[in-house]
């Protein structure tokens, strides 16, 4: 049975990937990684680690690491950058991107900024190790199955006290000289571009409780709507706890905690609350984050 499940996430490989952008759980902690115009939106420098682990139990099954790190870096400018890997049965994908953002004042405590990125991904679809039906597959032989592709995006983030809101393109061109995600007979890219609306409001219910709601909404054109719901309580500003709801049908449970004020250590495991067997392994999410 794993053994034909392998085969599937091998089939299904450049399907996933062609989208660019796998989703994390808890993308409320690195809205840079989706976002460039979040850049420097703080007032001093703070970093992200991320480890995904999905259907672990299973060989090849998808994983995906994030690293941001960001700061302002002059009046009204800020920058940022990010590493991500990530992986699925035979196919490695690494991304690295550069971001950049100018702020607009818009009130006493409110802003609006706008941002650029400008990204590379190495690709490997691992054609030489996977499974193969026939060695002399045309379809094998006369496409790549490595190279580097180069990304530019762009988006707004806007904030008011504890509110914010984001909407974002990060792969709004995609330059694909390899022919990586082309279809041969229509000589035509088979990657569309990924629009995010993320938002969240902090609400002080006392002077030691707050609620955390945070929504990501990801449209891509070929499919079904995606969005992710995350519900925090957070105590005393230094113990979170949470809920999160993923369309179609899945569920988290996740936890952070301040070792100290700066240093803040999460966990966060996701379960499918359909039949679908792979959902009985779940997902895990492990977070290192440093700054406020």
């Amino acid at each position: 049975m794993k053994k034909i499940l392998l085969l599937l996430l091998s089939l299904s490989a450049f399907a996933v990937q062609a989208q660019i952008y796998p989703n994390i759980g808890q993308f409320q902690n690195v809205l840079l990684y989706y976002n460039p115009a979040y850049a420097g939106s703080g007032t001093q420098i703070r970093a992200t680690g991320i480890y995904r682990s999905q259907w672990s139990k299973y060989p090849g099954a998808p994983n995906t690491q994030v690293i941001t790190v960001e700061a302002p870096l002059g009046k009204n400018i800020g920058g940022g950058a990010v590493l991500n890997r990530h992986a699925i049965a035979n196919t490695l994908q690494l991304n690295f991107s550069g971001n950049v953002s100018y702020r607009i004042k818009t009130g006493r405590e409110s802003f609006v900024q706008f941002g650029l990125k400008a990204g590379i991904s190495q690709i490997n679809f691992g054609a030489g190790t996977a499974f193969k039906w026939d060695e002399n597959d045309p379809y094998i032989s006369s496409n790549a199955n490595r190279g580097i592709i180069g990304t530019f995006g762009a988006g707004v983030f806007y904030k008011k006290k504890s509110f914010y809101a984001g909407l974002s393109v990060p792969d709004l061109v995609l330059i694909d000289a390899n022919k990586l995600y082309y279809d041969d007979a229509t000589n035509k890219s088979l990657v569309k571009k990924n629009f995010f609306f993320i938002s969240g409001i902090k609400l002080n219910v006392t002077d030691f409780i707050a609620l955390q709601p945070n929504v990501l909404v990801r449209y891509y054109p070929t499919r079904p709507l995606n969005y992710y719901i995350n519900l925090s309580v957070i105590f005393n500003q230094t113990f979170t706890a949470g809920i999160g709801f993923m369309y179609p049908k899945a569920m988290a449970l996740y936890t952070n905690v301040n070792i100290t004020p700066k240093i803040v250590l999460g966990y966060r495991y996701e379960f499918n609350t359909s039949g679908f067997a792979l959902g009985n392994y779940g997902s895990s999410e492990i977070l290192v984050r440093y700054g406020f």
